[in-house]
């Protein structure tokens, strides 16, 4: 992975962002009674204090109502069904199945119409669209561990499996801990021309001290939290850091981060950071739409069309 010149940065006009109440944050399992609990772990038993931690992080929120995700579910397109190794993974697909492909990926906790004011604008571009649930969440059906815990390699596998169904992508859009499972899943053969990372996070790493001052997990019970993690996953905690995985790649898509200065969960930093490391990237950087509300910005939305329609071109290009 080489360095690349300064990162470009586009800054689009800010408008008063609109507040979507239907949509609310995920936010962290954290509350004062669990605090307490934690604290008393970390004194008299920080084993059962790192179990009950790591049960805790891999668990997801509940899924949405029904009726907020139909909400955001664009008109159109044929529902799904693609078998990975652990289960069933199910979602929809948009425009014309010979078009330049691209994926939507949400991110932990999330659900795919959370990207879908991406669809149309990339049908228009000419791309066929694949949106799905990963494994554990939405429609899709559970994955190793139940279907209230998953792991972002487990959400790479399920990408991967759906790309394996309809074929090499032009373009992958991936938020939050999305970026996390998109950038693994290079490593598993997925192979787009290009990439677009929407409030990407460092990695792993980076989200324990969050994770565990949220909670108030002490650093005995954290301890054996990552330690039981890594048994898990099967990979040290530094080892899933996204930086990490990318430059264990040969090659690398080209790239746009949009992350948004006031990003309360994923840090505007990180964002920056991927930019300035990443060959051929662009970082396009927001005021004022925070984590989620970011995914369906006007200018958001309009600049990773024209970014998808330039690698359709590219591939279209290649292919005479």
């Amino acid at each position: 992975m080489t360095l690349p010149q300064p990162a470009t940065v586009f800054t689009p006009e800010v408008t008063q962002p609109t507040v979507d109440a239907a949509v609310p944050a995920t936010g962290l399992p954290g509350s004062p009674a669990l605090r307490t609990v934690f604290a008393q772990l970390e004194r008299r038993s920080p084993a059962l204090g790192g179990l009950l931690a790591e049960r805790l992080w891999f668990r997801l929120p509940a899924s949405p109502a029904a009726a907020v995700r139909a909400a955001r579910t664009p008109a159109g397109g044929e529902p799904f069904a693609v078998q990975w190794a652990h289960g069933t993974v199910r979602g929809r697909v948009y425009g014309d199945w010979g078009n330049p492909t691209a994926y939507l990926v949400h991110g932990w906790g999330g659900w795919w119409q959370q990207l879908g004011a991406h669809v149309q604008p990339l049908v228009d571009r000419g791309l066929c669209v694949v949106a799905f649930d990963a494994p554990s969440h939405g429609d899709s059906g559970p994955g190793v561990h139940g279907g209230r815990s998953t792991t972002f390699l487990e959400m790479a596998e399920g990408l991967a499996a759906v790309v394996a169904e309809f074929g090499r992508p032009t373009l992958v859009v991936a938020h939050s801990a999305g970026s996390l499972a998109a950038v693994h899943a290079l490593g598993l053969g997925v192979q787009p021309d290009s990439l677009v990372l929407v409030a990407p996070p460092d990695g792993v790493e980076a989200m324990l001290p969050v994770f565990s001052a949220a909670l108030g997990v002490g650093p005995r019970s954290q301890q054996v939290m990552v330690r039981r993690a890594e048994r898990r996953v099967g990979t040290p905690v530094a080892e899933l850091d996204l930086l990490t995985m990318a430059a264990r790649l040969p090659s690398l898509p080209h790239l746009l981060v949009v992350h948004d200065r006031s990003d309360q969960e994923a840090p505007f930093a990180a964002g920056v950071r991927i930019t300035d490391a990443w060959h051929d990237a662009r970082l396009m950087a927001t005021e004022g739409r925070g984590h989620r509300r970011v995914l369906w910005s006007p200018e958001v939305v309009e600049r990773v069309a024209a970014f998808a329609a330039a690698a359709a071109d590219r591939v279209r290009r290649s292919s005479r």
